[in-house]
């Protein structure tokens, strides 16, 4: 339970270099499940020539007879199923082996793969019978997608934390002041209140103004670039689940009331 200014956007900036953890884990995930998709070969129907097979079935031309190219041709077929085998082991050893996974996710192969690449890639993927070209082309597609969007979230947890480390300093230093002008207000003769009243009205004037740089901020952020959570905002996504939604504001907001009761105690 954080019961300080300070205390509130230290826990907020645990939550954002957790999650800078968990998305720099992902992407090496993917990036490890790339590497192992890239020494996949996609299913292609194997014959001599292009009616190789289809002559052979229907009883005509050189597969007819067994001739030793259909039947090269046909040994050389992999198993049905076979690459998406191994595609589904190489996802789970990835991208679900994540330390994370189980704590933040806790999805089925199926739901993982739908999340990140689409319930009908999923659907192929669990349910198909073949590596196709096209499938094989999507997942690629897929990955270097999933790769992008962390890539891209990363920055934007970053500059997250640049501005609550702003937050967290200039509230700092401004309660600082605030220390020091309470204790020369216990004992303060006459004059000294409207002095001190100057040095709040500065402290005041900073809170105002990471308060105007902290909301231009979270105004102006994307939502969260990550599939399976379009449209969510990162202050939700990050601090959903907190007390308080934006916590470096409501830090700053609990900053400014006590400078003004300050103020209100310099003016009786």
């Amino acid at each position: 339970m954080t019961d300080t200014p300070q205390d509130r956007v230290a826990d907020a900036i645990g939550v954002v270099d957790t999650e800078i953890e968990y998305t720099a884990d992902e992407r090496a995930a993917f990036d490890r499940f790339r590497a192992r998709l890239s020494k996949v070969e996609p299913w292609t129907p194997a014959t001599a020539d292009g009616n190789a097979i289809d002559a052979a079935n229907a009883g005509t031309g050189p597969g007819a007879a067994g001739s030793a190219p259909t039947l090269a041709a046909t040994r050389s077929e992999p198993r049905a199923g076979a690459g998406l085998r191994t595609v589904r082991t190489a996802y789970r050893e990835t991208v679900m082996a994540v330390p994370h996974f189980e704590a933040e996710y806790d999805e089925t192969l199926r739901e993982s793969l739908a999340a990140e690449f689409g319930a009908d890639v999923a659907a192929q993927v669990v349910d198909g019978a073949r590596l196709t070209p096209p499938l094989y082309r999507a997942l690629g597609a897929a990955v270097d997608r999933a790769v992008d969007e962390r890539q891209r979230f990363r920055r934007t947890l970053e500059r997250e934390r640049d501005s609550l480390a702003a937050v967290r300093d200039g509230l700092a230093a401004c309660e600082r002041r605030l220390d020091e002008v309470a204790a020369e207000l216990d004992g303060a003769d006459a004059e000294r209140p409207g002095r001190l009243d100057e040095r709040l009205a500065d402290a005041e004037a900073t809170c105002a103004d990471l308060a105007d740089e902290r909301q231009r901020l979270v105004h102006g952020c994307p939502a969260v670039p990550l599939s399976g959570v379009d449209g969510v905002s990162l202050v939700t996504f990050l601090y959903g689940d907190r007390e308080r939604r934006c916590p470096a504001l409501a830090a700053v907001a609990d900053c400014l009331e006590r400078v003004r009761d300050l103020r209100t105690r310099c003016l009786r």
